[in-house]
C-alpha cells in the first residue's frame, strides 16, 4: 500500500493523516527534523519501499502547475541541494510551470503529451528493471525508465513525490496517491 511518510517530508508539507495525500503549505512548519527529513527540496516519500516484484499506483495531480512523481532510491541524499536523475537515485517525472513535462534523466527529456496529465499511473517492475507512467485518463504510455542493472539496483525503491519547487509561488492543492497494486 502506498502510504506517504510525513517523517521523511519536507517542513513545507503536509501529509494528510491517512498518508494519501500531501501538500504545501506555503511555511515552515514546526516539525522534528531527522536523517530521513528531506530539507531543501518540497519531497517526500512513501513508508514502504520496493526490492522485487511489480508495483502500480495512481496519483492524482489535478491542476497543479507543478509536480514531480516517480521513485527514489533508499539511500538518496536528504539534505542540501539534490539533482533528481538516475545517477543520483531518482527516476521522475513533472510538470513545470503548468506548461512543459519532462522526465528528469540526465539531460532533462522533454515528453510529448497531448491534452494535459491530471491523473498519472505509475508502473514498478522490478524484475524486468523497468519504471513505466501512464496517463490514466487516456491509457497511453507518457515515458519508462530502465533502472539499469548496476548499482541502481541495490537497496528499496520508494514512491517518490513533490509538490514542484521551493522557489516557486506555493500551491496548496494536493498531491493524491489514489489507487495501487502488488503482484
Amino acid at each position: 500500500d502506498v502510504t506517504l511518510d510525513a517523517d521523511t517530508a519536507h517542513p513545507r508539507l503536509e501529509v494528510s493523516q491517512d498518508g494519501k495525500s500531501v501538500k504545501d503549505t506555503g511555511k515552515i512548519r514546526n516539525v522534528s527534523m531527522t536523517e530521513k527529513t528531506f530539507d531543501s527540496h518540497l519531497f517526500v516519500l512513501a513508508k514502504e519501499g520496493y526490492t522485487s516484484g511489480k508495483r502500480y499506483w495512481e496519483v492524482d495531480v489535478g491542476e497543479k502547475r507543478n509536480w514531480q512523481v516517480g521513485i527514489a532510491r533508499e539511500t538518496v541524499t536528504r539534505k542540501g541541494t539534490l539533482t533528481l536523475s538516475p545517477k543520483h537515485g531518482f527516476w521522475v517525472i513533472g510538470l513545470v510551470d503548468g506548461r512543459e513535462y519532462w522526465a528528469r534523466t540526465e539531460r532533462w527529456t522533454r515528453l510529448a503529451v497531448s491534452g494535459k496529465l491530471t491523473r498519472i499511473g505509475i508502473f514498478l517492475d522490478t524484475k524486468a528493471k523497468k519504471l513505466s507512467f501512464f496517463n490514466v485518463h487516456k491509457e497511453t504510455a507518457v515515458y519508462a525508465f530502465s533502472l539499469g542493472g548496476d548499482k541502481s539496483q541495490e537497496g528499496k525503491f520508494f514512491p517518490f513525490f513533490s509538490t514542484g519547487s521551493i522557489s516557486a509561488k506555493p500551491d496548496t492543492a494536493p498531491l493524491k496517491v489514489v489507487q495501487r497494486f502488488d503482484e
